[in-house]
């Protein structure tokens, strides 16, 4: 290696240090780099930014797969000018109470509808969207597909990531319980798709969105991400925590309807987003920060969160025997970005699972983790905190650079994908590390607004640029697929896959579709069949039996209309 990109390595990685003042006590020697280059090169299979976007796209995958009715899970079908959309949700509410009465009585299992609060015996929400789950069909090793409003998203993780999950479990709420129990079942379904010598673990975690902490606003549940326990050499692992981000059908006019603070209806994840008004600790917000005012909509989704991941992470410990993980990471996209930094700031800055991970509420399974040396890796993620908060947990607690001005809102120090400053720091077990990866022109992460501040060093995939005040935003820079083929474009490596999600035309699976008819029976069991076929033409495991099940129950809530 030439000494001049030697030196460069080093240089770039003094810049990132803040918390001492000389770059030979704080950042790493020349071995040290070799031996951090060695480690990721052995256990990731490609470029870390890269790979943590693709788990955060794994947990859009896995939500995807969870959805009972894929082929129209969020009634888009009767958005039409004569279409009843509300009457159909008012029908599958009434459904719902009485198929929970149904499944209290019988023996609770994974497989048990889930969504509104009715269906598992929790406080319901009659305005919100009553999308409906079943945990049982997560299958991590088939690639899914779902109707979200008209247009087609297929999730394609890259089998680098799933081929090498050997077990799959879920930590969700017992059915009749009340809140704050947890049940852990494992997933047993189909013929295995892992590889032979597969040792990594998967545990899905439940939640809820839809509650911005308004009298009546209950919230509703569904799979919120998942934790990967990644097995490297000599027993070691790291363990990845990723939080899925928000799924709707229209997002128009599931902003419309959320934006109310008393009246918020419709879509529980775009309520749980536009919960904007910041609490300060003695609020309600001490369970994420003490210092600071948050975003409640978030807090209020990772305090519903924390049971069901914490007891994954307790069993994970258990699967171990107790040998805590050599890195913790935590990552998400978009909400999914917002609850990766609420739940990092849970345990650094919290008054139950922190400060540092010492907090009351901390099982005592996980109390010699490497709390304080997490590393967080949001993408397209918005404000969850004001400036004091932000600062906080950027500086001291991830010992990484905050941005913040009050004049032109895009970092013009930003780092690109394929700084090898960050690589070095991410694969570094001593120290901690905070970044927000991003477009710099997304409307969604912009600070031209009011809304308080980031967390984390800024990373822009389209390049580090000094962008005018008034430049245009542009929402296709928010999207998955746009900040990988970007990341991938600028980071040199052969091993990225090429695709881990896309969109697809409807007409693409479904070329018989009659727009003139969209909402009716025929319309449905065409959708039914074009869903069934993605499977089947590929080979790829998919529980049939459920799906024509399910598909039955919800042709008699159409009739029923």
């Amino acid at each position: 290696m030439k000494l001049f990109a030697i030196v460069k390595k080093i240089a770039a990685a003094c810049a990132l240090s803040i918390v001492v003042s000389s770059c030979s006590v704080s950042s790493p020697g020349f071995e040290q780099i070799f031996s951090l280059e060695e480690e990721a090169n052995s256990t990731f299979p490609y470029h870390p930014f890269v790979y943590h976007l693709d788990l955060s796209i794994l947990a859009y995958h896995l939500y995807g797969q969870t959805l009972v009715w894929q082929f129209d899970p969020y009634y888009e079908e009767h958005a039409t000018k004569d279409g009843d959309r509300d009457g159909m949700m008012r029908n599958v509410h009434k459904w719902s109470v009485q198929k929970g009465q149904q499944q209290a009585i019988a023996t609770s299992t994974l497989a048990s509808y889930r969504g509104p609060g009715s269906l598992i015996g929790l406080p319901n929400n009659p305005s919100h969207d009553p999308i409906i789950y079943d945990y049982s069909r997560i299958y991590p090793w088939s690639d899914t597909i779902t109707n979200a409003a008209g247009t087609w998203t297929e999730y394609l993780t890259p089998k680098l990531i799933t081929r090498n999950i050997r077990d799959v479990h879920v930590c969700a709420n017992p059915i009749g319980i009340g809140e704050n129990a947890v049940s852990f079942e494992t997933i047993k379904s189909g013929p295995k798709g892992y590889a032979a010598d597969a040792k990594n673990i998967l545990l899905g975690f439940e939640g809820g969105t839809g509650d911005k902490g308004e009298d009546g606003q209950h919230a509703s549940q569904s799979l919120m991400g998942f934790i990967l326990v990644r097995e490297k050499r000599a027993g070691d692992y790291d363990l990845h925590i990723a939080f899925r981000g928000s799924r709707s059908g229209s997002a128009g006019r599931a902003v419309i309807e959320a934006f109310s603070d008393s009246r918020a209806k419709g879509n529980p994840d775009w309520i749980t987003d536009l919960g904007y008004d910041r609490l300060s600790a003695d609020q309600g917000s001490a369970h994420v920060s003490t210092v600071g005012k948050l975003h409640r909509g978030f807090a209020r989704s990772i305090q519903s969160i924390h049971p069901n991941l914490f007891h994954c992470l307790d069993r994970a410990a258990t699967m171990k025997g107790g040998k805590p993980p050599t890195n913790i990471y935590v990552t998400g996209h978009s909400l999914g970005g917002a609850l990766a930094q609420a739940f990092v700031s849970s345990v650094l800055l919290g008054d139950r699972y922190g400060p540092d991970g010492t907090g009351a509420a901390m099982p005592s399974s996980l109390s010699n983790w490497p709390w304080r040396q997490i590393k967080l890796v949001s993408f397209s993620a918005p404000r969850i905190g004001d400036a004091e908060f932000a600062k906080t947990l950027t500086e001291q607690k991830l010992q990484s650079v905050f941005f913040s001005t009050p004049i032109n809102p895009v970092d013009s120090k930003a780092l690109k994908p394929n700084d090898r400053s960050a690589f070095v720091r991410l694969m570094d077990p001593t120290r901690p590390a905070g970044y927000r990866v991003l477009h710099s022109k997304d409307p969604i992460t912009t600070e031209k607004g009011a809304g308080g501040k980031h967390v984390g060093k800024s990373v822009y995939v389209n390049g580090s640029i000094v962008a005018g005040l008034f430049s245009l935003p542009d929402f296709g820079a928010h999207e998955q697929k746009r900040i990988r083929d970007l990341m991938r474009a600028n980071i040199d490596d052969p091993n990225i896959p090429e695709l881990a999600i896309r969109p697809r035309a409807m007409e693409e699976l479904n070329p018989s579709r009659d727009k003139s008819k969209k909402g009716s029976s025929e319309e449905f069991y065409k959708l039914a069949a074009a869903l069934k076929n993605y499977y089947l033409t590929r080979d790829i495991w998919f529980d049939h039996e459920a799906f024509d099940r399910s598909f039955q129950e919800r042709m008699q809530l159409e009739q029923s209309r």
